[in-house]
């Protein structure tokens, strides 16, 4: 049986999106794998990666875990959260970066304040969309996925039939696959 971590990418590398139902522990150790996959390496320039986290915690533990990943093929990877200070994290993202980590909410404002451009985006992701719905952040990610170039957008849940998501899901992400961890942890 192939891994649930080779599954997505297996997927995603066939030019489709897909949506991961599963708890965050399961997909947090494969997340590095998936940004390296779609950003190889460093360039100069606009973003090739989002990733939408609810919490400023979540997003401070996601960007460690890829710092230490990515630090070997040297990938910038910028930090953006509720509470620190936006013109810092905008004066950052100017300077170029190749992944940006945050809080949907301060992701969104950055984009709208003009701090950085998605033509380049390769990978949108985001995490726990089920938790973020329901604190009120949909229409954040839904202004963002309206602005995406044709890039492939991988969403964690794990309340797949919530009508808001399946709103989202037929709106914004098309093609899409749905990949499964089981209660059995079969895929």
């Amino acid at each position: 049986m192939e891994s649930y971590e080779h599954e997505i990418l297996k997927k995603l590398k066939s030019g489709i999106s897909v949506i991961g139902i599963s708890k965050p522990d399961e997909y947090i150790p494969a997340i590095p794998n998936f940004i390296k996959a779609f950003v190889p390496q460093a360039e100069e320039g606009s973003p090739r990666a989002l990733v939408l986290c609810l919490k400023d915690d979540d997003a401070k533990s996601i960007h460690e875990v890829l710092e230490k990943a990515t630090k070997e093929i040297d990938l910038t990877i910028d930090l953006v959260f509720d509470k620190g200070s936006k013109l810092k994290q905008r004066n950052d993202l100017f300077d170029g970066t190749e992944v940006i980590v945050g809080t949907t909410k301060r992701i969104c404002e950055l984009y709208f304040q003009n701090g950085f451009n998605v033509g380049k985006l390769k990978l949108f992701i985001v995490l726990q969309m089920d938790e973020q719905i329901s604190k009120g952040m949909k229409g954040f990610i839904a202004r963002l996925a309206e602005s995406l170039p044709k890039c492939r957008q991988l969403i964690f849940t794990q309340h797949p039939k919530e009508e808001r998501f399946v709103d989202y899901v037929q709106q914004f992400v098309s093609p899409s696959a749905i990949v499964e961890v089981k209660e059995d942890n079969s895929i």
